[in-house]
């Protein structure tokens, strides 16, 4: 007799089809290499944050319209040993306010390499670009799976990613709005990648 999956198994296993690593990752169908542009990218270890007397934490989603009254509850706030801000809005105006140790666990001046459009992410473009010290991204992943890792673009948070596994590529990436991307890249061609 065949075996037969669970609901639960069934529903797992679905679960972990369609999530995939962002930073790894980085194959869409519609895409846009990008030349001659270079970040300085800064990736930071992110922690959890909550405050009992605010209830604020990095674990909720928050709109654009939050963050004023957010920055307000936290003005009196200073956890020990580290940062609290703000990513940048998601194209459907989410944000999220990630905690993040202050010492950098990797720095450096990286080449992207290409610009994808996110079906799944209405609005976003996916930008990857790769870590020249392959060896030290993968030992970060390795220790820090199933932890976020809070990633900088010239000094702008862009993303804190949940990291799922190894990745012993040097690949990553991060998401930017598509009303934001000629910020960050002013040559990218919007009409190449649109879905």
């Amino acid at each position: 007799m065949p075996k037969r999956l669970t609901l639960p198994a069934l529903l797992v296993s679905i679960a972990l089809a369609v999530v995939t690593t962002a930073c790894g990752n980085t194959s869409t169908t519609k895409t846009d290499k990008i030349e001659g542009v270079e970040w300085n990218v800064t990736v930071r270890k992110a922690v959890q944050f909550y405050d009992t007397q605010t209830g604020v934490s990095t674990e909720n989603k928050y709109t654009l319209a939050d963050t004023a009254s957010i920055n307000q509850q936290l003005l009196g706030i200073k956890p020990e040993n580290l940062a609290l801000e703000w990513t940048i809005p998601s194209a459907d105006g989410s944000i999220w306010l990630v905690a993040y140790e202050n010492g950098p666990i990797l720095s450096e001046k990286v080449a992207v390499a290409e610009a994808n459009t996110m079906p799944s992410y209405s609005g976003n473009i996916q930008v990857a670009f790769k870590f020249a010290d392959a060896d030290k991204w993968a030992t970060i992943t390795r220790e820090n799976i199933g932890s976020r890792l809070a990633v900088f673009v010239n000094s702008q948070l862009m993303n804190a990613l949940q990291v799922n596994n190894e990745i012993t590529s040097g690949n990553c990436s991060v998401t930017i709005p598509g009303d934001m991307i000629k910020q960050y890249l002013p040559g990218i061609d919007l009409e190449k990648i649109k879905q």
